[in-house]
């Protein structure tokens, strides 16, 4: 028999901006939790669920950024941007931390870089193009947890 946990998650999101503001999704697995768009500076989005014991991925994703008009560069430097920023997340009322660094950040559209093209990064809280932020974790949390500190 699968065993089953209530975890509590609080995403602490901001925002940065300058014309329009993001919009962004927030999933557990394959389910949508909340699609909006930014209304203050700071928002907290919290929900609780039931999960089996297993794999599980919590994904933020930013989705109204247009490259051409949303950031503004003068002489080389970004002035203007609009930007989803990952401030925090917490299961159980734990911080994940350093953890928040540790998930992968996939591109909706592949960049080009120094010759490379990019199709995900690593170490990324500043979402600063369209894609999806993925972390993923096991059930039960607290066993995640401690194999990860």
């Amino acid at each position: 028999k699968m065993s089953k946990e209530n975890l509590k998650f609080d995403i602490t999101l901001s925002g940065t901006y300058w014309g329009k503001r993001p919009q962004f999704s927030i999933w557990l697995d394959e389910q949508v939790i909340q699609q909006t768009e930014f209304k203050d500076q700071v928002q907290t989005v919290s929900f609780t669920r039931e999960l089996y014991e297993g794999a599980h991925s919590l994904k933020i994703r930013l989705e109204n950024k247009d490259q051409k008009t949303d950031t503004i560069v003068e002489n080389g430097q970004i002035v203007k941007d609009m930007l989803l920023n990952i401030d925090d997340i917490t299961i159980d009322d734990i911080s994940l931390g350093n953890l928040l660094w540790t998930a992968e950040y996939h591109l909706d559209n592949p960049q080009e870089y120094q010759g490379k093209t990019i199709t995900k990064l690593d170490n990324c809280v500043n979402l600063g193009l369209n894609g999806t932020y993925i972390l993923n974790f096991t059930s039960p949390f607290y066993i995640w947890l401690l194999e990860k500190l």
